[in-house]
């Protein structure tokens, strides 16, 4: 929404950005988190605690220094610092503290168990981003949702076509984490099933990247960012729940992969079956994805226009329900169905991988079919009103 061109701010944008790179650097895997004798979780609840810091002082100077409609720019600011910014520095200062305290009690600590204070800072630090995600939802249902209240009052209005192109980054992004997952690992073994899971792994990402693609219209104008309040609402979470899940699929990449590694290691052996988790995991993570992608073309065409698609005029001029349509519908729910239940019948890493494969394709497959029984529908229409109009 704003952008100043000075000193000033090219530095404390370039410090927002080795906060945010610290940040990232200090990602690492569980056991590294759970290491007490582990700097990680301090530097990273550090990094994150000044990067909100810098967000608040921002907000603070577009409160005083905005230029342009000073009423909403001056509400919406408020808003941000009081009820955002100010208690989630709060809750990472916490996090710092509890990091310090951590680190700094190290060699005290010999056992751990599963949950206990020193998990605190990474606890807080993942409630930030569930209050993040109840702060953006009650906003919108504060503000947007209420009757005869001028919407200058608090909204400062955004560029649409620079967020549908950010949104659309993002999933992208998310779904680059999933080829990383499986193809840079950095090891690799002389296995068949290693293999299956790489390269049915690699084809689902691909096919997932074709459904979000059908799924996007052709049309900037006909996005769900231009439509109603509602649209853009659903479209908002649902891009959330898309990328979480897909972190969530580039994760059970990783384990079967790690999994298939050790099986293969000379001296392996078992400890704890998490076999089971790890399917389960992998089959909740791949059914919210294709059926938020689903949902996310619904919030294109709207609801009203979805069941429309699901009927056709005759030539008597009576509605009645498009088998065709209706039948390739059906479908779509069982393969959901089959999605959501694929753990229970598929345990091994091998298999399921496969069979999640299968069933995305599956998907495509009846997007494509879909697409052209609307489109042999609307021809058919229009020949019907060309029809009656020379009659």
């Amino acid at each position: 929404r704003y952008l100043t061109i000075d000193y000033c701010h090219r530095i404390t944008e370039v410090l927002r950005y080795i906060f945010v790179a610290s940040a990232i650097f200090n990602i690492t895997r569980f056991q590294d988190y759970r290491d007490p004798l582990n700097a990680n979780v301090l530097i990273y609840t550090l990094a994150m605690m000044l990067e909100q810091m810098m967000q608040l002082a921002l907000r603070v100077e577009l409160y005083f220094k905005g230029l342009g409609d000073e009423i909403p720019i001056k509400n919406h600011s408020l808003y941000e610092i009081t009820f955002r910014k100010l208690p989630f520095l709060g809750i990472y200062i916490a996090a710092f503290v509890a990091a310090v305290i951590s680190y700094s009690r190290a060699f005290e600590i010999i056992d751990r168990e599963d949950w206990d204070l020193n998990d605190l800072p990474m606890t807080l630090t993942a409630i930030i981003y569930v209050l993040e995600l109840f702060f953006e939802f009650s906003w919108y249902f504060g503000h947007n949702f209420v009757k005869n209240k001028d919407v200058r009052t608090y909204f400062v209005p955004v560029n649409v076509d620079y967020l549908i192109k950010r949104y659309s980054e993002f999933v992208l992004l998310m779904l680059g984490e999933c080829f990383i997952s499986l193809l840079g690992i950095g090891q690799t073994i002389v296995s068949e099933d290693y293999y299956m899971v790489v390269f049915f792994g690699v084809v689902t990402v691909i096919w997932l990247l074709f459904l979000l693609i059908e799924c996007e219209p052709s049309d900037a104008q006909a996005h769900a960012l231009w439509g109603s309040r509602w649209n853009t609402v659903c479209y908002f979470f649902l891009i959330q729940i898309i990328t979480i899940c897909l972190i969530g699929l580039g994760a059970s990449f990783k384990v079967f992969l790690h999994e298939e590694i050790a099986e293969n290691t000379e001296g392996w052996h078992e400890e704890q079956d998490y076999e089971d988790i790890q399917t389960t995991i992998f089959a909740i993570a791949l059914s919210l994805v294709v059926v938020s992608l689903e949902l996310l073309y619904l919030c294109h065409t709207g609801i009203k226009g979805a069941v429309g698609h699901l009927f056709q005029h005759t030539d008597d001029g009576r509605r009645e329900l498009s088998w065709p349509i209706f039948i390739v519908s059906l479908v779509k729910l069982g393969i959901f169905l089959c999605c959501f239940t694929l753990s229970r019948w598929i345990r091994e890493a091998e298999y399921i991988v496969p069979a999640g494969c299968v069933i995305v394709i599956a998907l495509s497959v009846t997007r494509v079919v879909a697409s052209v029984l609307l489109r042999q529908k609307a021809l058919s229409s229009g020949r019907r009103q060309n029809n009656l109009g020379n009659l």
